[in-house]
C-alpha cells in the first residue's frame, strides 16, 4: 500500500527554488491511515536543538533538528538517544555563499521546531541522494504533544475522518478519535490507537483502511462501523469495529 509521496519533496524544491513565500498546498485526503502507511519511522521525543545551513555537496539550504527520543513505535531509532534529521529550507534567510542572492526562509507550511518542544512525528525515508527528511505531508505528520493533547499543524483537520475498521477492533477511545473531524485529541488515546496500529500491522492486516477506498481484499470479511457524530457516542465501554 505504499506509495511515492515524492510530489510534497518536488513541490517544496521548486517553491525555494523560486524564492516565493506562499504556503505549501496538500492533497486535501490524506488521514491517519497514510501517516502510518508511508512513514517510515514513527517516533516520539523533545526537540533538543534546531540549527540551519547549507549543505555542502548539494548546495540545498536545510534545517537541523535533533530530537530525544522517548519511543519509537515504528522504526529503528533507539529510545533514550538523539535523532538528529535535515529537513529542506532555512529557518530564516540568508546570503549565498557567494553573496549574489538571498536564499529564502522555508515556506510557510513546511513543519517548525523549537527546543524544547514534545512531539510526535511520522517521519517519511531520508531521501535516497540528499538525505534530507521530513515528517510525511509536512505539518500534516507533526503533532504538538502539550498537556495531554496530540494536536498536528493543521489543527488535526480532516486527520481522523475517512477511517474504517474491522469488526470489534476499536475501544471506546478509540471511537472518540475517529469522531473527531478537528481540534486536539487525547495524548495517551492517540499514542495508543497508534502503537495498537502499527504493532499489529492493522493496514497490511486489511483491518484499517481508508473508507472511500473500500474494504481491501485480504481474504478477511470484517463489517466496517460507522463512526458516530461527535456528541452522540455510545457510553458502552467499548464500540465493535475491526
Amino acid at each position: 500500500m505504499k506509495r511515492c509521496h515524492l510530489w510534497y519533496g518536488l513541490a517544496l524544491a521548486t517553491t525555494l527554488a523560486a524564492g516565493s513565500a506562499r504556503a505549501v498546498s496538500l492533497p486535501a485526503d490524506l488521514n491517519l491511515v497514510d501517516l502510518i502507511d508511508l512513514s517510515d519511522s514513527i517516533v516520539v521525543g523533545t526537540v533538543t536543538s534546531v540549527t540551519d545551513g547549507i549543505d555542502g555537496t548539494y548546495g540545498l539550504p536545510y534545517t537541523e533538528v535533533t530530537l530525544s527520543v522517548e519511543e519509537t513505535l515504528k522504526g529503528t531509532q533507539s529510545p533514550g538517544a538523539p535523532y538528529t534529521f535535515h529537513q529542506l529550507g532555512l529557518l530564516t534567510p540568508r546570503l549565498s555563499a557567494d553573496g549574489t542572492k538571498i536564499m529564502p526562509e522555508a515556506p510557510p507550511g513546511i513543519p517548525r521546531y523549537d527546543a524544547g518542544d514534545r512531539v510526535m512525528l511520522f517521519l517519511g525515508p531520508p531521501a535516497s541522494v540528499t538525505g534530507l527528511q521530513s515528517t510525511v505531508a509536512l505539518g500534516i505528520g507533526r503533532f504538538e504533544l502539550n498537556v495531554g493533547n496530540a494536536i498536528n499543524d493543521l489543527d488535526n483537520t480532516g486527520v481522523f475522518q475517512n477511517i474504517s475498521l474491522a469488526n470489534g477492533l476499536a475501544t471506546y477511545n478509540d471511537e472518540r478519535i475517529l469522531a473527531t473531524t478537528a481540534g486536539a485529541v487525547n495524548q495517551a488515546d492517540f499514542l495508543s490507537f497508534v502503537r495498537r496500529a502499527v504493532e499489529a500491522n492493522w493496514i497490511d492486516t486489511c483491518r484499517m483502511w481508508k473508507t472511500d477506498q473500500g474494504m481491501p481484499n485480504c481474504g478477511l470479511q470484517p463489517r466496517p462501523r460507522q463512526i458516530k457524530p461527535k456528541g452522540s457516542l455510545s457510553t458502552s465501554p467499548t464500540v465493535g469495529v475491526k
